[in-house]
């Protein structure tokens, strides 16, 4: 049985990440994607605390929203108290046929259990000239490179278990009856910060990342104090063990012709 993220017990801590991440480059892709139109009808699947739907919701487009966790639905409403929101799933979406202009999934996509159904309802409900976008990594390009890889060894493994190639991704799309598919970068992550000031500020916790959520505590645990061994060695030689990230976040769409 494989491993999933238990949202329903991190759901308040969740939103931390933004805070954290420079997502600039997501948010741009997103509202290109949306588009100008404030009457289209807008749905994110996977919404989660509703931190997306957040920022359409202040520009005045129509939103709805669906999450597996009730949590972090409950999350979501605290920012925006809208019936629209709703729990459910991915792979049956509780929504009428031809009813929403745009679907998206931010960092999401690689949860839904089945991926192909899902992108079977995302069809069903969008509307002719509707689109799809999903966004998220691509482990199988081996471009990333990321202090979680170098310090939990099992999360690669299982990121590429999780995530599908991008390329997949639009060969899905297609399959299920959407045309024009196509990739672009969404987000180039770099970052580095010494791992001691990582450590006493919160941002190596288990719940910072679905990455780190995923191990069991003795995998945590082993990681973390690995790091703190280094983070001991660097300071005997005068010097700072740094954590660093250099990751890419892609964004693919298809067209309902």
């Amino acid at each position: 049985m494989g491993r999933s993220v238990n949202y329903d017990i991190i759901a308040t801590a969740y939103d931390r990440r933004y805070k954290e991440n420079d997502l600039s480059g997501v948010k741009h892709v997103l509202f290109d994607f949306i588009g100008g139109d404030r009457s289209a009808h807008i749905l994110e699947v996977g919404c989660g605390t509703g931190h997306w739907l957040a920022l359409l919701d202040r520009q005045g487009y129509r939103i709805a929203g669906i999450d597996a966790s009730r949590p972090m639905v409950d999350q979501a409403k605290i920012k925006m108290p809208n019936p629209a929101l709703m729990h459910g799933y991915a792979e049956a979406l509780p929504l009428k046929t031809a009813s929403f202009d745009r679907i998206f999934c931010i960092n999401a996509f690689h949860h839904f259990l089945d991926k192909t159904a899902f992108m079977k309802e995302a069809r069903r409900v969008l509307r002719r000239g509707g689109r799809l976008m999903s966004v998220g990594l691509d482990p199988h390009t081996n471009c990333d490179h990321w202090w979680v890889y170098d310090y939990f060894p099992q999360v690669i493994a299982l990121d590429k278990g999780r995530y599908l190639p991008v390329h997949t991704i639009r060969q899905m799309m297609m399959d299920c009856g959407f045309t024009g598919s196509h990739t672009l970068e969404a987000q180039h992550i770099v970052y580095r910060i010494p791992a001691r000031e990582a450590i006493d500020h919160g941002h190596l916790a288990k719940t910072s990342t679905s990455q780190l959520a995923l191990l069991s505590d003795d995998e945590y645990v082993q990681g973390i104090r690995q790091i703190q061994r280094d983070i001991e060695r660097a300071e005997t030689r005068n010097e700072v063990l740094t954590l660093s990230a250099d990751l890419r976040l892609y964004a693919t769409v298809g067209l309902v012709a």
